[in-house]
Parts: C-alpha cells; sequence; structure tokens
C-alpha cells in the first residue's frame, strides 16, 4: 500500500464488530482472501455512459443537464499538467484502489466478496428456476436455503463495518473532488461555445444514490421473497397438525416453530442491515426523519438500528399477542400451549409486526421493482435509434464429433431448452430474451480437431469476432460442448456419486472458455483464483442470467467464479454456494478419494502377492431380486437408468459398503463412515436423512473405535468376507 498501512481485514474475526447468529457461518469460512475495492472498478464506466446519455440505475429518467460523448474525452487530460501530469480518468481510478492509492482496500473471503461483486450489479443469487433446480424450495435443504439468504446478510454485514463504511464513503468523496476538477475543464469550454453548464458532480451523485438503492432494494427484495416462500408450507404444518397433549409442545411442532424463528431472525437482519447508508457522501442531503419514528431505527449504524428493531418489534408482537390473546378469551377459548391455532396465531403476531417495522426503518419499498442494470443497459442500447446493435450473444462451438445427427441435434436441443430455462425473479428478463441468442459454431466444419479449446479460441480471435454487426458477441467469452459436455447430458457420467448430493448441482453443463487466456502469462491475481486455466465448466441454466450478466455487468470474469467452483466434485461452477453445500462436497470428495486410496492399496497387496479371499463365481450375488437369494453370475450387472447415481440395492454392494464402514471407523475418519452408514440405511433413489447423518457423526467422534493392527484388520475383513459370501461347510 502507498501509505504502508495494513487494511482493514474483514477474515481477522477480531475486526469484526456486529456478526450476528445467522451470518457467523459466512464469517468463520472466509478461507480464500481477496483485496477489494469497495467502489467496483466497472462502476467509473458505467457512470461515464449514463453522463452522456441513458436513465438511472433503477431505471429512472435524470433531468441534470448530461455531457457529450466528445467531451468524454477531456477526461483523458490533466487539469493542470504542469504539477500533476496524471490524467482525470487516472486519479479516478487510482482513487478506486491502486498501487498508488491503495489506502482504502479491504480484504474479505471470497465467499462474502464474490456475493458483494454480484449484489452490487443488482443480479439476484438465484432465479427461481435456479433455486427450485436446486431443490432449495424443498423441506430437506431447509438448512441450505437458509444459508443462501443469510450470505447476502452477511455481504451487507460486510459493508456496514464502521471502517469499511468510512473507506467506502472517502473513496466516493475524493472520486467526487476529481469530477469538481473535470468539471471546471468542461464548462470553461462550455462557457466559450454559449453551453449550459454540467454538474458531473451532481451526475455522479445522483447516479451512485440510484445504484446504491438498486442494489439494497434488489437485494433485500429477493431475501424477503425467498423467506415467505420458505415460511408458507411451515404456517400449514402448524396450522393443520394435531398434537396429542395440548399443553406440551411436541417433536414436530418444535421443530417446526424453531424453522419459523430462524426465518423470522433473517427477516429482521434482512430489514436492518441490506442498507448502505449514504450520509456523509458529498452532494447527497438525506431525507428527514419522521419525527414519529422510534430512535435509532433509521440510524447510520448497523447495530443501533439492529437495537432499535429489536426493541421495536419486541414491542409491537408483544401488543398484538395481547390483543389476540384478549379476543380468543372473549370468544370462551382456553388458551392452551400447543394449540395449533394459537401457534399460528401468534406466528402470524410477529409476520404482521415486522411488516410495520420494515417500512419504519426502511421506508415505503421501491416500486416497480428496478430492473437489474445490466438488462436496463442492453434494452436502452436495443431502443436507441442511434445504435445500430440489435441482439446480444455467445459463440458455441461444438468440438465433439463422435455423434450422429440424430444424437447431436437431440443433444443439442437439450443444451438449448436448459440454457434457455433462466428469468424468472430477474426483472425485465422477459424483455431482453429474445434478443439473447447463441451463435453455434461446428468446429469440424472450421477445421477445429475434436476438442481443441485453443483452436477455438484461436478461430473466435483471428474471424469470428470480425463477422458481426448488428449482432453483437461478447469478446469476453466464448462456449464449447465437448464430450464431457454432451455426457453430462445424455447420460449419468457426471451425477453425483453419493446419494447426499442435491441433483440440481449435478445437471448439465457446458465449457465457458476466457477468451483472452494467455497460459504464458497465466491469472491476473494467481493467489486469488488458485488453479485457474482460462476455462470452467458451468450449469447450462447459468449461461445468461449468471455468466453473461456478470460479464456484461463486468461484476466478475471467469477467473473470479473460478474458486467458486473449486470444491463441486466434477469442478462445474454451479452459482452461489454457502458453506454447507462446500461440507457435502468435501464429504463426497473425501469419500471418493478414500475409496480410491483403498483400491490402490489392494491393488498394490495383490500385485505383491497377499492372499485375500475371493468367492467362487457362482456364489457372488446379482442385482437383488427381492427374495435375497443370491442367483449366478458371471459378469457384473449395469446400472439401470432408473438409478442414475448406481444405489441398487444388492448384496454384493452392501458387503462392500459395509467393509468399507468398517475400514473408516477404524481409521477414525468419522464424518466420511456416518456418510456410508447412512448410505447402507437409505433405500434406493432416495436421499439420506442429513439429521440421522450428523447424529452419526457426533457419535463416531465421541467413541472413537480402537486401533487395530494390519494383521487384526485382514483377518476381520477374511471373517466378514467368508461369513457373507461363502456356504458353511
Amino acid at each position: 500500500m502507498a501509505s504502508g498501512t495494513r487494511p482493514y481485514s474483514h477474515t481477522n474475526l477480531n475486526n469484526v464488530s456486529m456478526n450476528r447468529v445467522i451470518t457467523k457461518v459466512h464469517i468463520e469460512n472466509q478461507e480464500l482472501e481477496i483485496v477489494d475495492r469497495l467502489i467496483e472498478p466497472q462502476t467509473i464506466a458505467d457512470f461515464l455512459q449514463f453522463a452522456v446519455e441513458g436513465p438511472l440505475p433503477n431505471g429512472k429518467e435524470c433531468e441534470l443537464v448530461r455531457m457529450t460523448t466528445d467531451e468524454i474525452a477531456l477526461a483523458h487530460t490533466s487539469p493542470n499538467p504542469d504539477a500533476d501530469a496524471t490524467v482525470i480518468i487516472d486519479r479516478v481510478m487510482n482513487r478506486i484502489g491502486s498501487m498508488r492509492d491503495g489506502d482504502r482496500l479491504c480484504l474479505v473471503g471470497k465467499n462474502i466478496h464474490s456475493l458483494k461483486s454480484r449484489l452490487w450489479e443488482g443480479i439476484i443469487p438465484f432465479c427461481d428456476q435456479r433455486w427450485k433446480e436446486k431443490g432449495l424450495d424443498k423441506k430437506d435443504n431447509f438448512d441450505v436455503a437458509c444459508q443462501h439468504l443469510s450470505a447476502v446478510c452477511a455481504a451487507f454485514e460486510y459493508l456496514n463495518q464502521p471502517e469499511v463504511m468510512k473507506n467506502m464513503r472517502d473513496t466516493f468523496n475524493l472520486i467526487w473532488e476529481h469530477w469538481r476538477e473535470f468539471e471546471v475543464m468542461l464548462n470553461r469550454q462550455r462557457v466559450e461555445k454559449q453551453q449550459p453548464s454540467v454538474s458531473v458532480t451532481s451526475l455522479w451523485t445522483a447516479f451512485m444514490t440510484a445504484h446504491i438503492e438498486v442494489m439494497t432494494e434488489r437485494a433485500h427484495r429477493w431475501v424477503m421473497v425467498k423467506v415467505s416462500a420458505l415460511r408458507a408450507p411451515l404456517l400449514t404444518t402448524l396450522r393443520l397438525h394435531r398434537p396429542v397433549d395440548l399443553d406440551a409442545l411436541d417433536r414436530l411442532q418444535w421443530r417446526t416453530t424453531d424453522a419459523l424463528h430462524k426465518l423470522a431472525e433473517i427477516t429482521s437482519v434482512a430489514d436492518y442491515g441490506i442498507r448502505i447508508p449514504i450520509d456523509g457522501y458529498k452532494g447527497y442531503t438525506a431525507p428527514a426523519v419522521p419525527s414519529n419514528l422510534p430512535r435509532g431505527l433509521r440510524s447510520t449504524n448497523w447495530s443501533e438500528r439492529g437495537e432499535a428493531y429489536s426493541r421495536r418489534l419486541k414491542q409491537l408482537t408483544h401488543t398484538a399477542r395481547y390483543e389476540s390473546f384478549m379476543q380468543a378469551r372473549a370468544r370462551g377459548e382456553t388458551h392452551h400451549l400447543a394449540d395449533p391455532v394459537s401457534l399460528h396465531q401468534a406466528c402470524l403476531d410477529q409476520i404482521n409486526s415486522q411488516h410495520q417495522v420494515r417500512r419504519e426503518v426502511r421506508g415505503n419499498p421501491v416500486e416497480p421493482v428496478p430492473r437489474e442494470p445490466w438488462i436496463t443497459r442492453l434494452l436502452h442500447s436495443i431502443q436507441n435509434p442511434n445504435d445500430k446493435r440489435q441482439s446480444f450473444g455467445l459463440a458455441i462451438y461444438r468440438l465433439t464429433y463422435k455423434q450422429s445427427d440424430a444424437e447431436w441435434n437431440a443433444c443439442k436441443e437439450k443444451i438449448e431448452q436448459h440454457i434457455a430455462d433462466w428469468g424468472r425473479g430477474q426483472t425485465g428478463s422477459s424483455a431482453i430474451k429474445p434478443h439473447l441468442k447463441l451463435h453455434w459454431k461446428d468446429g469440424k466444419a472450421l477445421g477445429i480437431l475434436e476438442g481443441d479449446v485453443e483452436g477455438a479460441r484461436k478461430h473466435f480471435h483471428d474471424l469470428e469476432l470480425s463477422s458481426y454487426d448488428a449482432e453483437v458477441v461478447n469478446d469476453r467469452v466464448f462456449l464449447v460442448v465437448d464430450e464431457p459436455s454432451v455426457a453430462s447430458y445424455t447420460s449419468s457420467s457426471y451425477s453425483s456419486a453419493v446419494i447426499t448430493a442435491r441433483d440440481g448441482d449435478f445437471a448439465g453443463f457446458v465449457l465457458a472458455v476466457d477468451a483472452n487466456w494467455n497460459p504464458a502469462e497465466g491469472p491476473d491475481r494467481p493467489d486469488e483464483t488458485p488453479g485457474y486455466h482460462g476455462q470452467m465448466r458451468i450449469l447450462g441454466s447459468l449461461v445468461w442470467g449468471d455468466i453473461y450478466a456478470m460479464h456484461v455487468g463486468q461484476a466478475a470474469l471467469l477467473e473470479d467464479l473460478w474458486p467458486l467452483a473449486l470444491d463441486h466434485p466434477n469442478t462445474v461452477y454451479v452459482g452461489p454456494v454457502v458453506p454447507e453445500e462446500i461440507e457435502h462436497w468435501r464429504l463426497h470428495n473425501g469419500l471418493r478419494n478414500m475409496c480410491l486410496r483403498a483400491v490402490a492399496d489392494y491393488a498394490h497387496k495383490k500385485i505383491n502377492g497377499a492372499p485375500f479371499p475371493v468367492a467362487p463365481v457362482q456364489t457372488i450375488p446379482t442385482a437383488h431380486t427381492g427374495t435375497g437369494n443370491a442367483g449366478p453370475s458371471s459378469s457384473p450387472s449395469n446400472s439401470s437408468p432408473g438409478h442414475p447415481q448406481g444405489q441398487e440395492d444388492n448384496q454384493l454392494r452392501s458387503y462392500m459398503l459395509r467393509a468399507f464402514h468398517r475400514h473408516l471407523q477404524r481409521q477414525n475418519h468419522h464424518r466420511e463412515a456416518a456418510l456410508v452408514g447412512e448410505m447402507l440405511v437409505t433405500p434406493p433413489d432416495q436421499t439420506v436423512n442429513m439429521q440421522r447423518l450428523e447424529q452419526r457423526i457426533r457419535e463416531g467422534q465421541a467413541n472413537p473405535a480402537p486401533a487395530l493392527s494390519q494383521q487384526e484388520e485382514d483377518e476381520l475383513e477374511r471373517r466378514e468376507f467368508e461369513r457373507e459370501f461363502c456356504p458353511q461347510q
């Protein structure tokens, strides 16, 4: 840093002054440290475009005088070249964060930074289709869904840290001063031409005010919509359930009310936390706070807002509960602790109280909901009579040639349908969809070898980009359909190896290729993108609303998204991820690696002549027939299409899992052993019970297995094998 000072680090837990229970898991899982430029660099380019023409980021029109396109060139000059030759635009970009001025840079974990960058551009974490594809609307995935919601809160908690807020405010104000330098130069020319003056500083303040409004409003609205959807079936369960004892909550009621409490906590933190107060930003005047609002609800300090919100919510909820109680008493109803009607009404009272506090702390919601800014900008270009661009899109190369025409056409149709399945919940998506196009290229016809990504990249640069005019193709990224991509859509080759996985994270994928990748140079920031090699597999449903949106908005490039795919068993980018998902992927990967090591150890023993019991061929069972009897077989049966994960219930599979389970237990690999143990009792085509899995892990950690010598372990395996398969003599 220019000053030699250590920047604020959010990864240092001692610096985090106000983390809540629901955000703690995200704070504690900041494994990859990222340098964060609080005002994202692309914001300057977006502002200069707005300063010439177009609506505000929230879609509203701006009445301020704009610059002309030619006048932008003045930003590439210095107002005082003799004293400082640095041009205006470089001065501005240096303030964003650079080697010359890094005083206001911050350090934060990739998990939080990636979401902050996404939300900065008004892009929601998931559209409705992707949320459903991941199964986050299902009861079994409730905890993961809640982590995705609390992750948004964690991103804003980071932005509301006192030092982070100060750094962002100072960055804005320093840039404001440079725009004022630019403004003086610009208006000096305008006076000579007898043109109206332009207030670049006012444009900057108006732009950033609208930008932050879009960012916070869209993020908050998304969380509220998802909370409401998750809460609805819980309220129904609470209302319809009939407990045996009306004076004692049963297990289902406890579980349901706990889930509702978690959603209420997320709602509270979202209401007061998903804000970026801009008091103290030059040119901004905060609206007057209504005199009837309780003190602290509109405070610029996160903790003060949170405390005021909590006090106000308790007050309103207690009042509502008292009124409900008195109404029930007037009807002659007797109060019971576990009465479904009473429990349901208590939840409604709290929900209604939160609605009231929300308006008090946030004001009225913005209506209509602002479109995602990248959509607003593309639509403005299309509707602009001076802009000849009428469509936007991506080049997509076919680099697998083994399929027949019929097979390829069927696969291509699946890919196109999957890619087109996006947009619900992304405001404005229906308007932009007709203008987003895939431009297919047959690699074989172009002379590109099968699977030759470098050949496709060379063709893309040398010939492809120059062939477009009104149809604009993104020049930073293109897509490839290779053999693994086809397999992901037509077979179970890339499905999950264990039954704990969520199917939506193992859907069909394509290969996204960094068009500007240079293997000799490597990534720009290797410490922030470990292992990145210029390409990344992405789910088809994420092509437009995620990858393309992030590239158009310049919120993130492929190398920025790469770390989010590192832990996926197939190294596929599936969108934002949360700690519980990463934990399951690592468990999956660990189990797979242990299994491979066990096979390698066995092969090593066989090579060295170590004995191992082998049953006669006729005693090895075929797939389970329903009788439990083993039939003769000379070759293993293939997995049926109905079992994409190959989890058929057969005797040999069960034996191998039990043996592997014992091996993991003896090695004190408690998590992996618990997973295998749960797989043994889970019926085919069903996912494991996650609560039972966690209990198994805890029990294994509390009661570690005694250590065995290698001889004892081999003897135990022999006896188990003979008992399972060899007939009694």
